[in-house]
Protein backbone atom coordinates (compact mmCIF):
# COMPACT_ATOMS: atom_id res chain seq x y z
CA UNK A 1 0.00 0.00 0.00
CA UNK A 2 3.30 2.22 0.86
CA UNK A 3 4.17 2.00 -2.44
CA UNK A 4 1.54 2.55 -4.13
CA UNK A 5 1.05 6.15 -1.71
CA UNK A 6 4.99 6.79 -2.74
CA UNK A 7 3.75 6.03 -6.31
CA UNK A 8 0.70 8.35 -6.57
CA UNK A 9 2.85 11.61 -4.69
CA UNK A 10 6.03 11.10 -7.67
CA UNK A 11 3.41 11.02 -10.12
CA UNK A 12 1.47 14.22 -8.46
CA UNK A 13 5.10 15.99 -8.22
CA UNK A 14 5.95 15.18 -11.91
CA UNK A 15 2.86 16.25 -13.15
CA UNK A 16 2.75 19.90 -11.11
CA UNK A 17 6.65 20.10 -12.22
CA UNK A 18 5.33 19.70 -16.06
CA UNK A 19 2.54 22.80 -15.61
CA UNK A 20 3.29 25.55 -17.92
CA UNK A 21 3.53 29.04 -15.88
CA UNK A 22 1.94 31.68 -18.19
CA UNK A 23 2.54 35.59 -17.55
CA UNK A 24 0.50 38.12 -19.37
CA UNK A 25 1.34 41.52 -19.21
CA UNK A 26 -1.35 44.68 -20.41
CA UNK A 27 -0.57 48.03 -20.17
CA UNK A 28 -2.89 50.76 -21.47
CA UNK A 29 -2.15 54.61 -21.40
CA UNK A 30 -5.06 56.48 -22.61
CA UNK A 31 -3.66 60.41 -22.66
CA UNK A 32 -3.08 60.74 -18.61
CA UNK A 33 -4.74 57.42 -17.74
CA UNK A 34 -1.74 54.42 -17.04
CA UNK A 35 -3.29 50.84 -16.20
CA UNK A 36 -0.87 48.07 -16.12
CA UNK A 37 -1.72 44.24 -14.74
CA UNK A 38 0.58 41.58 -14.66
CA UNK A 39 -0.99 37.95 -14.63
CA UNK A 40 0.81 34.74 -13.20
CA UNK A 41 -1.10 31.32 -13.92
CA UNK A 42 0.12 28.41 -13.13
CA UNK A 43 -0.29 24.90 -11.35
CA UNK A 44 -3.53 23.77 -13.47
CA UNK A 45 -5.10 26.87 -12.21
CA UNK A 46 -3.99 27.18 -8.54
CA UNK A 47 -1.92 29.93 -8.82
CA UNK A 48 -3.63 32.21 -10.08
CA UNK A 49 -2.10 35.93 -8.93
CA UNK A 50 -2.30 39.45 -10.08
CA UNK A 51 -0.17 43.09 -9.94
CA UNK A 52 -2.64 45.51 -10.93
CA UNK A 53 -1.01 49.25 -11.06
CA UNK A 54 -4.12 51.48 -11.50
CA UNK A 55 -2.41 54.59 -10.48
CA UNK A 56 0.91 56.40 -11.44
CA UNK A 57 1.18 60.27 -11.01
CA UNK A 58 4.16 62.02 -11.99
CA UNK A 59 4.71 65.21 -9.57
CA UNK A 60 8.09 66.70 -10.92
CA UNK A 61 11.68 65.67 -11.23
CA UNK A 62 12.36 66.14 -7.43
CA UNK A 63 9.27 64.76 -6.00
CA UNK A 64 9.21 61.95 -8.73
CA UNK A 65 6.65 59.39 -9.52
CA UNK A 66 3.92 57.93 -6.81
CA UNK A 67 2.85 53.92 -7.79
CA UNK A 68 -0.14 52.66 -6.26
CA UNK A 69 -0.25 48.46 -7.00
CA UNK A 70 -2.98 45.85 -5.94
CA UNK A 71 -1.71 42.65 -5.16
CA UNK A 72 -4.73 40.23 -6.13
CA UNK A 73 -5.19 36.85 -5.86
CA UNK A 74 -7.77 35.88 -8.51
CA UNK A 75 -8.35 32.42 -7.17
CA UNK A 76 -10.08 33.77 -4.13
CA UNK A 77 -10.84 36.97 -5.82
CA UNK A 78 -9.83 39.35 -3.03
CA UNK A 79 -7.14 41.74 -2.85
CA UNK A 80 -4.03 41.00 -0.72
CA UNK A 81 -2.58 43.92 -0.74
CA UNK A 82 -2.60 47.79 -1.73
CA UNK A 83 1.16 49.41 -1.98
CA UNK A 84 1.86 52.57 -2.26
CA UNK A 85 5.54 53.88 -3.11
CA UNK A 86 7.34 56.74 -4.73
CA UNK A 87 9.85 56.49 -7.14
CA UNK A 88 12.63 59.03 -7.17
CA UNK A 89 15.95 59.57 -8.42
CA UNK A 90 17.23 58.47 -4.61
CA UNK A 91 15.45 55.27 -4.64
CA UNK A 92 16.03 54.70 -8.51
CA UNK A 93 20.24 55.31 -7.41
CA UNK A 94 19.70 52.67 -4.77
CA UNK A 95 18.14 50.01 -6.84
CA UNK A 96 20.58 50.01 -9.48
CA UNK A 97 23.57 49.99 -6.92
CA UNK A 98 21.28 47.27 -5.69
CA UNK A 99 21.39 45.01 -8.74
CA UNK A 100 25.37 46.03 -9.42
CA UNK A 101 25.84 44.65 -6.37
CA UNK A 102 23.92 41.30 -6.72
CA UNK A 103 25.21 41.03 -10.09
CA UNK A 104 29.15 41.08 -8.68
CA UNK A 105 28.52 38.57 -6.28
CA UNK A 106 27.15 35.62 -9.19
CA UNK A 107 29.58 33.81 -11.39
CA UNK A 108 28.87 34.93 -14.60
CA UNK A 109 25.00 36.07 -14.43
CA UNK A 110 24.47 37.34 -17.93
CA UNK A 111 25.36 33.49 -18.73
CA UNK A 112 22.47 32.10 -16.75
CA UNK A 113 20.11 34.80 -17.96
CA UNK A 114 20.54 34.03 -21.52
CA UNK A 115 20.01 30.09 -21.07
CA UNK A 116 16.89 30.91 -18.71
CA UNK A 117 15.86 33.24 -21.54
CA UNK A 118 15.92 30.41 -24.21
CA UNK A 119 13.59 28.51 -22.49
CA UNK A 120 10.73 31.32 -22.24
CA UNK A 121 8.16 31.09 -25.19
CA UNK A 122 6.17 34.51 -25.92
CA UNK A 123 2.92 33.38 -27.21
CA UNK A 124 0.91 36.67 -28.04
CA UNK A 125 2.45 39.87 -28.54
CA UNK A 126 -0.02 42.52 -29.50
CA UNK A 127 1.14 46.16 -29.83
CA UNK A 128 -1.22 48.94 -31.25
CA UNK A 129 -0.59 52.81 -30.61
CA UNK A 130 -2.45 55.70 -31.80
CA UNK A 131 -0.37 59.02 -32.09
CA UNK A 132 -1.83 62.45 -33.48
CA UNK A 133 0.74 65.14 -32.85
CA UNK A 134 -1.73 67.95 -34.63
CA UNK A 135 -0.04 68.48 -37.68
CA UNK A 136 -0.46 65.91 -40.43
CA UNK A 137 3.43 65.74 -41.59
CA UNK A 138 4.63 65.38 -37.56
CA UNK A 139 2.14 63.35 -37.21
CA UNK A 140 3.51 61.35 -40.11
CA UNK A 141 7.35 61.34 -38.65
CA UNK A 142 5.83 60.51 -35.22
CA UNK A 143 4.05 57.58 -37.40
CA UNK A 144 7.27 56.70 -38.77
CA UNK A 145 9.35 56.73 -35.34
CA UNK A 146 7.25 54.61 -33.29
CA UNK A 147 7.09 52.03 -35.78
CA UNK A 148 11.24 52.38 -35.78
CA UNK A 149 11.45 51.64 -32.17
CA UNK A 150 8.72 48.71 -32.57
CA UNK A 151 10.69 47.22 -35.06
CA UNK A 152 13.98 47.41 -33.18
CA UNK A 153 12.67 46.38 -29.85
CA UNK A 154 10.73 43.48 -31.41
CA UNK A 155 13.85 42.35 -32.56
CA UNK A 156 15.96 42.68 -29.71
CA UNK A 157 13.18 40.44 -27.78
CA UNK A 158 12.97 37.86 -30.44
CA UNK A 159 17.08 37.16 -29.97
CA UNK A 160 16.50 35.78 -26.54
CA UNK A 161 12.73 34.73 -26.43
CA UNK A 162 11.26 32.33 -28.61
CA UNK A 163 8.19 33.48 -30.61
CA UNK A 164 5.77 30.78 -31.11
CA UNK A 165 3.09 33.70 -32.68
CA UNK A 166 3.39 36.23 -34.93
CA UNK A 167 3.57 39.88 -32.99
CA UNK A 168 1.07 41.86 -34.33
CA UNK A 169 2.02 45.69 -34.31
CA UNK A 170 0.15 48.55 -35.26
CA UNK A 171 0.46 52.53 -35.75
CA UNK A 172 -2.39 54.43 -36.09
CA UNK A 173 -2.03 58.55 -37.74
CA UNK A 174 -4.20 60.39 -35.74
CA UNK A 175 -3.94 63.47 -38.44
CA UNK A 176 -5.28 66.78 -37.48
CA UNK A 177 -5.14 65.76 -33.66
CA UNK A 178 -3.52 65.80 -30.31
CA UNK A 179 -3.77 62.35 -29.27
CA UNK A 180 -1.92 59.41 -27.77
CA UNK A 181 -2.56 56.20 -26.49
CA UNK A 182 -0.99 52.77 -26.81
CA UNK A 183 -1.97 49.28 -25.28
CA UNK A 184 0.98 46.28 -25.38
CA UNK A 185 -0.55 43.06 -24.56
CA UNK A 186 2.48 39.96 -24.07
CA UNK A 187 2.15 36.24 -23.20
CA UNK A 188 5.11 34.25 -21.88
CA UNK A 189 5.12 31.07 -20.75
CA UNK A 190 7.69 28.60 -18.89
CA UNK A 191 7.57 25.27 -17.52
CA UNK A 192 7.53 25.10 -13.74
CA UNK A 193 10.25 22.19 -14.17
CA UNK A 194 12.80 24.78 -15.34
CA UNK A 195 11.78 26.89 -13.15
CA UNK A 196 13.12 24.85 -10.11
CA UNK A 197 16.15 24.17 -12.70
CA UNK A 198 17.15 27.39 -13.04
CA UNK A 199 16.65 28.00 -9.85
CA UNK A 200 19.11 25.98 -8.83
CA UNK A 201 21.33 26.60 -11.78
CA UNK A 202 21.38 30.50 -9.86
CA UNK A 203 22.04 29.26 -6.31
CA UNK A 204 25.26 27.31 -7.55
CA UNK A 205 26.34 30.56 -9.45
CA UNK A 206 25.95 32.21 -6.70
CA UNK A 207 27.61 29.55 -4.28
CA UNK A 208 30.90 30.01 -6.40
CA UNK A 209 31.64 33.67 -5.31
CA UNK A 210 32.64 34.29 -1.37
CA UNK A 211 30.00 35.93 0.49
CA UNK A 212 27.86 35.62 -2.39
CA UNK A 213 24.82 33.71 -1.00
CA UNK A 214 25.12 36.15 2.61
CA UNK A 215 25.23 39.29 -0.16
CA UNK A 216 22.02 37.92 -1.79
CA UNK A 217 20.28 37.78 0.97
CA UNK A 218 20.95 40.54 2.32
CA UNK A 219 20.21 43.00 -0.34
CA UNK A 220 17.02 40.44 -1.40
CA UNK A 221 15.61 41.04 1.96
CA UNK A 222 16.65 44.71 2.46
CA UNK A 223 14.72 45.66 -0.37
Amino acid sequence: MNYWVIAAVIVAVVALLSSPIRCRLTIVREAQDDDITFDIHGLYGMLKKRIAVPFIQFKNFVEGVNVEAAYIDKKEHQVISVKEEKITKRSIKESFDNALELLRNCFHFHEWLTVTLTHVRCIQFDWKTSVGIGDAPETAMATGMIWGLKSTMLGFLSRYIKLDARPKLQVIPQYNQTRFSTEVLVKLQISMWFILIAGIRLLTRILKIKGGLKTWRRVLFKA
